[in-house]
């Protein structure tokens, strides 16, 4: 393909970490000490969830902030039937210009997505055998968990979701795990998990613009800090999707720091409880709000005596099955990761145990003209380093950034140039540090197929040319899945 601007880079020896090819050494399997150990509040009361809604408690609270009686509002009066509007002719998108070549959508790469051959994970034997191991584990009826980290993919929660949903579905339910303990911008969710919060909360994270730049952001690469009392956060199990809908615990991790302010959590409508995150210097908290296994609504809040920060969230079962971790923030690249505390995200990282851990960057690197390739396989490799000191145990693996387009006039389109120089850095970093590789943009069909999954009907790519649709999310999660059921399946 031709690229869309300029030759491709080329790919430079790394600066550091192991020799090319030669994979990191293993460490062995076994029990490893719990690095934040939980203060656990029982709650075995906790009953259910109230009955309110994320819009009454928000009204309620925006009432108490006005200083004015909350009036509850009257029942909504039926609309009628949503107006649908019709398909795009897809007959006038046919007749296509792509880098240069003139192509009809048919012959586009991916444009048959269920013809593209299966992609493989890549990597060095030892890499491929402990990730392979992982579902082999799940398959024994023992408990195993999965942690993505990523950009605007791993955010959305649809790809990583669908691969929770099928896992869980084979191997047992243990929550959904993983969460920002309330929206860290909007339109940040889970799938299966309900989330509410009260607008006020100050969010903060690697090179937003009003960051404190402090990187005390633990794990989770962000935090959620408040001082009102009239603030709050919940989440909740879902009440009519087949998945998501018991849990017998949330661990709650927040920042102890000099100052730092109570939090008052409550399950249900359960008495609240409540911890002090004031500490002498700062601190990973965390906190096992545990409960009855069921349907639960777990709360937080300031109570008004010093700020609190929230750093993350985790809803989970006890017993054996799978956790599937969703930790994205869109916009963000690997490199982030160097600007996170350590004595914070190596601990947290660490007590989630994770026995595989998924980086999803790079869509966001490709995008990013001024970053040399040579820099950028510095960067992953402090990114790596950094991931092998806080859970060596933990299998690894990076999926590299899907494919990209871009649309220069009605029928006209190119491939982003940067995608493949990007995905092959990954590729040589990933085997110095004995982490496989998946590569998305391959699995799609290659340079050119956003295009055309843009254009099918219905459509499993973005009109942007870099997200998927959800179903182009959930496609891809059964790619995924049959790539990591071939290491599990071999001998």
């Amino acid at each position: 393909m031709k690229p869309l601007s300029g030759a491709a880079l080329a790919l430079l020896p790394l600066l550091s970490g192991p020799a090319r090819g030669q994979a990191a050494p293993m460490a062995p399997a076994g029990p490893v000490a719990d690095p934040v150990p939980p203060v656990v509040l029982s709650f075995p009361d906790a009953a259910g969830p109230p009955l309110s809604s994320c819009k009454e408690d928000l009204a309620r609270a925006a009432a108490a902030k006005a200083g004015r009686e909350y009036v509850p509002p009257e029942e909504p009066v039926a609309s009628g039937p949503v107006q649908r509007t019709e398909p795009p002719d897809v007959d006038r998108m046919r007749k296509l210009v792509l880098d240069g070549t003139n192509l009809t959508l048919a012959e586009l790469p991916g444009a048959d997505p269920d013809a593209v051959p299966p992609q493989p994970i890549e990597g060095p034997p030892e890499a491929l055998e402990a990730i392979g191991a992982v579902l082999r584990r799940a398959a024994r009826d023992e408990r195993v968990r999965l942690t993505f980290y990523g950009a605007s993919h791993t955010s959305a929660d649809w790809w990583t979701g669908e691969l929770r949903r099928q896992l869980q579905d084979r191997y047992g339910d243990d929550g959904h795990g993983f969460i920002f303990p309330a929206a860290i911008y909007r339109g940040y969710r889970g799938q299966d998990l309900n989330l509410c919060r009260t607008e006020d909360w100050r969010a903060d994270y690697v090179r937003l613009r009003t960051s404190r730049r402090d990187g005390l952001h633990g794990m989770g690469g962000a935090s959620l800090s408040s001082s009102d009392p009239l603030d709050f956060g919940w989440l909740q199990t879902t009440v009519s999707n087949p998945h998501g809908r018991r849990i017998s615990h949330v661990d709650l991790y927040s920042l102890g720091q000099p100052g730092g302010g109570t939090v008052v959590v409550q399950v249900d409508d359960s008495a609240p409880q409540e911890f002090t995150t004031d500490r002498p210097a700062h601190e990973l908290l965390r906190h096992r709000l545990s409960f009855p296994e069921g349907a639960h609504r777990v709360r937080w809040s300031p109570k008004g005596d010093g700020e609190v920060r929230l750093l993350g969230a985790s809803a989970e079962r006890e017993g054996n099955g799978v956790i599937v971790d969703a930790i994205g923030i869109r916009g963000r690249e690997a490199r982030t990761w160097l600007e996170w505390d350590p004595a914070l995200f190596g601990p947290g990282l660490a007590s989630l145990g994770p026995d595989l851990v998924v980086l999803a960057y790079g869509t966001n690197e490709a995008n990013d003209g001024r970053y040399d390739m040579t820099e950028y396989a510095a960067d992953l490799d402090g990114v790596l380093t950094r991931l092998r000191t806080a859970v060596p145990e933990a299998a690894c693996l990076l999926v590299g950034p899907s494919d990209r387009g871009k649309k220069i006039s009605r029928d006209v389109y190119a491939v982003w140039d940067r995608t493949r120089p990007v995905a092959e850095t990954q590729k040589r970093v990933a085997f110095a540090h004995g982490c496989g590789f998946w590569d998305w943009q391959a699995a799609t069909g290659g340079e050119g197929s956003m295009v055309a999954w843009s254009l099918l009907q219905p459509p499993l790519g973005a009109q942007d040319l870099i997200h998927f649709s959800r179903e182009g999310y959930i496609w891809s999660a059964h790619r995924l899945l049959d790539a990591l059921d071939a290491l599990a399946d071999s001998p």
